[in-house]
């Protein structure tokens, strides 16, 4: 992973889903998508990046959202020619918008294509006028901010270690307003907090990133036994806890991250890396997704956050057959 990239690899969860009772990969791909239009420009490096992992994860798509991510790049100056190139070509309702209004596509493409498929392709190149106009103006659906922050919340933990440290360097980019800065720590609260974590006091840790971040016992629980470690760090960057106190933290607080040094030299780059606003982003989708998880205990669930639940269970469970493989293969052994 080329660590000056804005892209880092997000090669893990591009096959998320195959294994699983949930596609994980349509989900990425309009998140991917959303974060990558937030820019006017692009780096080469950047823009080879996402048009890699935005062919491959366009094969697990379905036709509706080939459809909209057409007609938001036929709208976008600086979409990327191959994958432009790759939607035209594609049924008729999906390649329209591009061919009707996309800048990417030269009058050669434009010939190729007519020539290639004719019918209908063949009908809109013709009908596409020689001069331009302005794209019309995609109509924004209504948009639940719950529902939203649950699904951003469960693809960031779904996710792996490549796929999350490019989605907190992007946050800078999204539309998500950041939480308001909480009330900032004083040392004695770094003190008793890094005083906890290295004595295992679980529960003090609990209570104090609770009070400090307001979030629930749930959001703060998962924060802290997530195996990654990205969550600590994010919270860490939000409640301005030095560096080299997160470091002894994360070798105390949790033994997925703890047994390895070079995770926590990882992870400290990512905090160096991380920007506060990424940071309180993030912190808004946690604190968003604990509204809708107390929303959904007085109304009916969410859809959307049954299937994040299944597809969690799923990814669990792909990630513990190596261990149960080998553990029947001993005990076959002692047979």
């Amino acid at each position: 992973m080329d660590p000056t990239s804005a892209f880092p690899g997000l090669e893990d969860l591009v096959d998320v889903g195959r294994d699983t009772e949930i596609d994980m990969r349509p989900t990425l791909l309009r998140v991917l998508t959303d974060l990558y239009l937030q820019r006017p420009v692009h780096t080469p490096e950047d823009e080879r990046y996402y048009t890699e992992l935005a062919l491959r994860l366009i094969d697990a798509a379905d036709v509706p959202t080939r459809a909209a991510l057409s007609g938001r790049l036929a709208t976008y100056p600086a979409a990327p020619r191959p994958l432009v190139l790759r939607l035209a070509r594609d049924r008729a309702e999906i390649a329209a918008p591009l061919l009707k209004h996309s800048t990417a596509l030269s009058a050669n493409d434009l010939a190729e294509i007519a020539a290639e498929l004719g019918g209908i392709h063949a009908e809109l190149v013709a009908a596409r006028p020689l001069e331009q106009p302005p794209p019309p103006a995609q109509e924004t659906s209504e948009r639940d901010p719950s529902r939203e922050a649950v699904e951003l919340c469960e693809l960031f933990y779904a996710a792996g270690a490549s796929e999350r440290r490019w989605i907190l360097l992007n946050l800078d980019y999204a539309p998500i307003a950041p939480c308001e800065p909480p009330v900032a720590m004083q040392r004695v609260d770094v003190w008793r907090l890094e005083t906890a974590a290295l004595q295992h006091n679980i529960e003090t840790v609990l209570r104090e990133i609770g009070r400090a971040l307001g979030l629930s016992r749930v959001q703060v629980t998962r924060i802290l036994s997530d195996e990654g470690g990205e969550p600590i760090v994010v919270a860490a960057r939000v409640m301005s806890i030095p560096a080299d106190v997160l470091q002894r933290m994360l070798l105390f607080i949790n033994a997925g991250v703890g047994h390895s040094v070079d995770r926590v030299y990882e992870l400290s780059d990512l905090f160096a890396r991380l920007s506060l606003a990424s940071a309180r982003r993030m912190l808004a989708i946690w604190r968003a997704a604990d509204v809708g998880a107390s929303m959904r205990t007085q109304h009916e669930p969410v859809p959307w956050r049954t299937a994040a639940e299944s597809a969690r269970r799923a990814l669990s469970e792909v990630s513990r057959r190596p261990a149960l493989a080998k553990e029947q293969e001993l005990r076959n052994l002692k047979r």
